[in-house]
């Protein structure tokens, strides 16, 4: 099954904020509908949380409602971004496009 949105690399420290306190992680990738955070322990699927993550042309941390939508050790844990304020869209665009491969000069070779 194809993703529907470009996922690229984009290692960064970030956290995950829940009612159960504040865990710290490492960001492995990332598209414009969510992320992969490689984090221990696992945090269990359908959890609400707000990932706090810095991101490129974003003056302030981005605190971003998210949602755990799959959990595997020894990968980490999938979140689906619930709400995205304008500057995130924008700043995890600008990331995916700057990030991805380039498939016309992949095509051209």
């Amino acid at each position: 099954m194809q993703r529907a949105n470009t996922r690229v690399e984009y290692q960064i420290d970030v956290e995950l904020m829940g009612s159960y306190a504040v865990q710290r992680g490492q960001s492995v990738n990332v598209s414009i509908g969510g992320i992969l955070v490689a984090t221990d322990p696992l945090i269990p699927i359908g959890t609400k949380l707000t990932l706090l993550i810095d991101l490129p042309g974003v003056p302030d941390r981005c605190r971003i409602p998210s949602i755990v939508r799959w959990s595997k050790w020894g990968r980490g844990i999938g979140l689906q971004f619930e709400k995205l304020r304008p500057i995130e869209t924008w700043a995890l665009t600008k990331l995916v496009r700057t990030h991805a491969p380039n498939t016309e000069d992949a095509a051209a070779s």
